[in-house]
C-alpha cells in the first residue's frame, strides 16, 4: 500500500491582501456580527437559501467568528468578510469549508448582504478565493453545493467556470424538511492527469 502524503497542513492560512476591482476579502472582525446577523433579518429567505438550521444572532456571529483561530489551526474551514478597498464595510461572508486534504479538494460557500447583490460582487470575492485555494493550498478541486432553486448561486459559479454535475435527491435536511443538492465543481488541471 502506498503511504498517502498529501496530509493536512498544520494550519490553514489567512490569505491577506486579497482584493481585485475594489473588492476585497479580510478577516471578520467582532464588530461585523450586526450586518451579518442583520443580513438573515432583511432577507429571511437567505438562511433557507444557504441551508442554515436556524438564523444566526449577533451573539452566535461573535461566537463563531471567535472559533475562526481554531477551525483554521484545524485545517478545517476558513471564513472572510468580503467588503470593499477601504477594507471597513461587511458586505457579506465568503467560506472554504469540507476540505478533504487527502483527496485536494474544498468547498466553497458564499452570500451577501441584500444591498451589495446584482453588482459582480459575489463573483469577484467567489474568484479570489478560488484562485487562492487553486494556487496557494494546492487544491485540485472545488466545488460548490446548492439547491436547484438558487438561481442566482447556480449562475454565479457557472461564471467562474464551474460545471453542474447533477442533482443529489433528498441530501440534506435542513429546517425539517428533505432538499435536493446541486453539485458544481471546478477543477484546477482537466485532463485529470494530476501530479502525485
Amino acid at each position: 500500500m502506498r503511504e498517502d502524503t498529501s496530509v493536512a497542513p498544520n494550519s490553514l492560512p489567512f490569505p491577506d491582501g486579497l482584493e481585485r476591482d475594489g473588492i476585497a476579502l479580510r478577516r471578520l472582525r467582532a464588530r461585523d456580527a450586526h450586518a451579518f446577523a442583520g443580513a438573515f433579518r432583511a432577507d429571511p429567505q437567505l438562511g433557507v437559501q444557504i441551508g442554515a438550521d436556524e438564523d444566526p444572532t449577533e451573539n452566535g456571529v461573535r461566537r463563531f467568528i471567535a472559533r475562526q483561530p481554531g477551525l483554521r489551526a484545524r485545517g478545517e474551514f476558513l471564513g472572510m468578510a468580503v467588503t470593499d478597498a477601504s477594507k471597513r464595510p461587511f458586505l457579506g461572508h465568503v467560506m472554504l469549508h469540507t476540505l478533504a486534504w487527502r483527496h485536494r479538494r474544498g468547498e466553497v460557500g458564499y452570500w451577501l448582504v441584500p444591498e451589495a447583490r446584482g453588482r459582480g460582487i459575489g463573483k469577484a470575492a467567489v474568484s479570489l478565493v478560488v484562485e487562492w485555494a487553486f494556487e496557494e493550498l494546492r487544491l485540485e478541486r472545488i466545488e460548490i453545493t446548492t439547491t436547484p432553486e438558487n438561481t442566482a448561486a447556480r449562475a454565479l459559479a457557472h461564471s467562474l467556470g464551474f460545471e453542474e454535475e447533477g442533482v443529489m435527491i433528498a441530501r440534506n435536511l435542513e429546517r425539517g424538511r428533505r432538499v435536493d443538492v446541486v453539485l458544481l465543481a471546478r477543477v484546477r488541471d482537466r485532463s485529470h492527469n494530476l501530479p502525485a
